[in-house]
């Protein structure tokens, strides 16, 4: 299905969206339902790039998974973390118990625009289940707007864009809390991306990450560059890798039958002084990851996520806003010249 197509479905679902332009001949439609960023989407990828649940073709299926206000619709989003502690109710049956908040998404945001930037805001109240119990405010604001080739101050810029196209967005994520309990809260962005590929998480010192579920196993290869993960979509795993050794950056090339494929770099600020208060499941106390990557087993469509969290607010830190941004960068073209990019951007040797 094109943009328009999409488009037609999020209409017929009685979804407000917004199209913002992200580079020459690249477009994403936000959503306010959520607050779902969709697409790129262009000439050479009509479809988009990020992951779309397949009943966007049956508008019907997709109005039902509006209706019943379900997280899962696709594309980039921003949720609450930690989700130990907001989304899990029991830690000891944290399987059967995960399930999202509605107020967290959907949520409840109102999206306006000015020019070419666009704005997603809501306030809403979570309840926190675990490690601290008590309730939390939160004001959540968003801001997108097309980000600037980060190559195009290299020298060698004409020979890096050689047969490849570039778009990209920035997205401040604006976030206040308050509580009367020792509640912490941390942004999440959660960007749902297609199988099959490989992901490259740079680091200062290679380190293998710490599971949540199932174990990622031999999907997961430490190197001297960092780690790589085979997202494959048909085997449920969830890895999480440790702030101090990140770089701010990882990126996902994926396969392609053909010369031609994608590269999408996150770029996001992780401060190994902060606090990043995510925990796994089954260790209490195991905090200091910025970097969560999710492998669907197919139950759920197939998908995997990229997920990145900034740092935490609230008790213990005695911090109680912040402001931090986050740049999507997505490279398509021949897949030796995105090599270079990688290499360039995220210090990999592909």
């Amino acid at each position: 299905m094109k943009m328009q197509d999409i488009l037609d479905v999020f209409n017929y679902c009685g979804m407000k969206c917004e199209v913002l332009s992200v580079g020459d001949g690249w477009q994403v439609i936000v959503s306010e339902h959520g607050g779902h960023i969709f697409g790129p989407f262009s000439e050479a990828y009509p479809e988009g790039i990020f992951w779309i649940p397949e009943d966007i073709r049956d508008e019907e299926k997709y109005r039902e998974r509006i209706e019943n206000r379900v997280w899962n619709i696709g594309g980039d989003r921003v949720w609450i973390a930690p989700e130990i502690q907001f989304n899990i109710t029991d830690r000891s049956r944290s399987r059967e118990t995960l399930n999202t908040p509605k107020t967290i998404d959907p949520g409840s945001y109102r999206m306006t625009r000015e020019g070419d930037s666009i704005s997603l805001a809501m306030s809403l109240d979570l309840t926190s289940y675990n490690t601290v119990t008590g309730t939390m405010h939160a004001d959540l604001r968003r801001v997108l707007h097309r980000a600037e080739n980060p190559l195009r101050m290299l020298p060698a810029y004409g020979e890096l864009m050689r047969d490849l196209s570039y778009c990209g967005y920035e997205e401040a994520v604006d976030l206040a809390v308050s509580s009367e309990q020792a509640i912490y809260a941390e942004g999440w962005d959660l960007l749902q991306i297609r199988p099959k590929g490989t992901l490259f998480i740079p680091m200062y010192a290679p380190l293998g990450g710490t599971d949540h579920y199932e174990p990622a196993g031999d999907h997961e290869t430490v190197t001297d560059s960092g780690v790589t993960l085979r997202i494959t979509g048909d085997a449920r795993y969830k890895i999480a890798y440790r702030s101090a050794v990140l770089t701010g950056r990882f990126g996902y090339l994926a396969d392609s039958d053909t010369e031609d494929t994608y590269l999408i770099i996150i770029n996001y600020p992780n401060n190994p002084s902060a606090m990043y208060s995510e925990e796994p499941p089954q260790i209490e106390g195991d905090t200091g990851y910025s970097i969560h990557v999710y492998n669907d087993d197919g139950n759920s469509g197939g998908f995997a996520e990229m997920e990145c969290n900034l740092p935490t607010l609230g008790n213990p830190t005695d911090l109680r806003h912040g402001i931090d941004r986050l740049t999507k960068w997505i490279f398509a073209g021949k897949r030796e010249q995105l090599k270079k990019v990688a290499k360039m951007l995220l210090g990999w040797n592909i």
